[in-house]
């Protein structure tokens, strides 16, 4: 009987630790990103390679004192590369455990320079408790129009234009994130 209880009690609580581990994915295209607006090259960025970092931060990122995003300061994950500002694509697959039912993420993306960094704001995202998947994707339609998508899951499984409307577009960035 004790081993039972103890088999019971071993189960409660791993589901319990697991009740609040969010997988994040986000996929992030800069050359479409700079092409259409959402990120601007320093004068120069299209012929000088510079490093960029799409970071996750969790609720509301931090900054030094010259103005730079604080990168040792809530960083759940990030991504880097070195390329042109007109070119590139990032992808972060990150777990992330987090004591509270609900989840609320900034990405981020960064331009390093030795003096005051470039910080774009992809996206602000948040999970409520009640949720177990969230997706949004930002593309630039045939038209030149931006299109934002978002759902839960059954409405992105259960959508035809969902799938359709992404065809011969540029892609901006796609998050998803499920419990």
């Amino acid at each position: 009987m004790k081993i039972l209880f103890a088999l019971l009690f071993g189960f409660s609580v791993n589901n319990f630790a697991n009740a609040s581990d969010f997988e994040l994915t986000v996929y992030f295209n800069l050359s479409a990103s700079e092409k259409h607006g959402l990120v601007r090259c320093r004068p120069g960025g299209n012929k000088l390679k510079a490093e960029y970092h799409l970071i996750v931060i969790k609720d509301q990122p931090k900054y030094t004192v010259i103005g730079n995003l604080d990168l040792n300061k809530d960083v759940l994950g990030a991504v880097e590369g070195n390329s042109y500002c007109n070119e590139g694509e990032f992808t972060l697959r990150k777990l992330i455990n987090n004591s509270e039912e609900s989840i609320n993420l900034s990405i981020l993306l960064v331009e390093t320079y030795l003096i005051k960094d470039s910080i774009f704001d992809i996206e602000k995202v948040e999970l409520p408790p009640n949720e177990d998947y969230f997706i949004e994707s930002k593309f630039i339609n045939v038209t030149g129009q931006i299109i934002v998508e978002k759902g839960k899951l059954d409405e992105i499984v259960n959508s035809d234009n969902a799938i359709n409307s992404v065809d011969n577009s540029d892609i901006l960035y796609r998050i998803e994130i499920r419990r």
